[in-house]
């Protein structure tokens, strides 16, 4: 597998309205991630501990390389669009992107998560 990891941390709009922002976002991941097919999954995490604190975690899980390289193609596609594209760019009102990697699984099996995330 192969996780996109992005690090973003919010900008004072979102901190000064946190309702707002959080409902943007969950409308966000439904409109964004929508018909992209090689995404397998996406994750969120709020960081509390550390540098960063309050920074959102996001990884979008491919099956591997080939997959990222069609969901990157399909995203460029969907910016030809402009209001799509206007609508996608609207991110910056909530958060900055500090951090960005590509994490692939280790080629043995390894970890334990016996239970789905909460929600």
């Amino acid at each position: 597998m192969l996780h996109l990891h992005y690090r973003l941390e919010l900008t004072e709009a979102a901190e000064a309205d946190p309702a707002g922002f959080w409902a943007w976002a969950a409308e966000r991941e439904k409109w964004f991630y929508e018909g992209l097919d090689t995404v397998l999954a996406t994750r969120w995490y709020v960081r509390t501990v550390g540098t960063h604190v309050h920074a959102l975690e996001h990884l979008v899980t491919f099956a591997d390389e080939a997959a990222w390289g069609t969901y990157r193609r399909q995203v460029s596609a969907r910016g030809r669009d402009r209001a799509w594209e206007q609508r996608r760019t609207e991110q910056s009102h909530w958060w900055r992107l500090a951090e960005a990697a590509l994490l692939n699984d280790p080629p043995v099996a390894m970890g334990s998560d016996p239970t789905p995330p909460s929600r």
